[in-house]
């Protein structure tokens, strides 16, 4: 059995060299991120997460008994209704899409 010049391996090419690569004039362009509205609402409402995770028990606590209290007065308003309409139709529209 004879084993010889396997897979052309006698024709190995040395690496050419490389033409220089000219620069060119900077256009003056400047680069730019907008963030949009979701990823402005998705941080602040990591941030609210965080103040939750760091507040204490007795803090929470004070906080549920004055709104208890406002809820208990009347007085009490989250949410505005234009405010509600949104965050529904959000929920909505997110629910037909993921199908």
């Amino acid at each position: 059995m004879v084993i010889d010049k396997i897979g052309n391996i006698n024709n190995i090419q040395e690496p050419g060299r490389s033409k220089p690569v000219s620069r060119t004039k900077e256009t003056g362009r400047n680069d730019s991120v907008e963030i949009s509205a979701e990823a402005k609402r998705a941080a602040e409402n990591q941030q609210y997460v965080r103040i939750a995770h760091e507040a204490t028990d007795a803090e929470r606590a004070a906080r549920v008994r004055e709104i208890k209290g406002q809820i208990a007065n009347g007085t009490y308003n989250r949410f505005d209704d234009d405010h509600v309409v949104e965050m529904v139709a959000d929920r909505i529209a997110s629910y037909l899409l993921r199908k």
